[in-house]
């Protein structure tokens, strides 16, 4: 997966918010690949900008941990990449989880 650095998605981000051009026409115009803007358009409204650092350790989740996260996504009206959006987390990795233990 290609890494982009934390300054390029929030001029991204910028250029979202100031010319009013669709993230369709943003990813078309970076040649990033669909659904990335939205990707980090969410990640920055429920995590600011820290959330769209680059992680540099691989981070460990306990089983509580992935239950609760699968718990929160059955019993609340929100799509899978909203709760892994809110929890700082990729929607694969929800996915994954939900596959495992339903």
């Amino acid at each position: 997966m290609t890494k982009y650095a934390q300054k390029f998605k929030l001029d991204v981000i910028q250029e979202y918010l100031d010319t009013g051009y669709s993230q369709l026409s943003l990813e078309h115009k970076y040649y990033l690949p669909k659904g990335t803007v939205k990707r980090w358009w969410a990640t920055y409204n429920q995590n600011g900008p820290e959330g769209l650092n680059l992680r540099h350790s691989r981070r460990e989740f306990s089983v509580d941990f992935k239950l609760y996260v699968i718990n929160y996504y059955l019993n609340n009206d929100f799509s899978m990449s909203e709760v892994a959006s809110s929890y700082n987390l990729l929607c694969s990795q929800v996915s994954i989880w939900f596959k495992l233990f339903i």
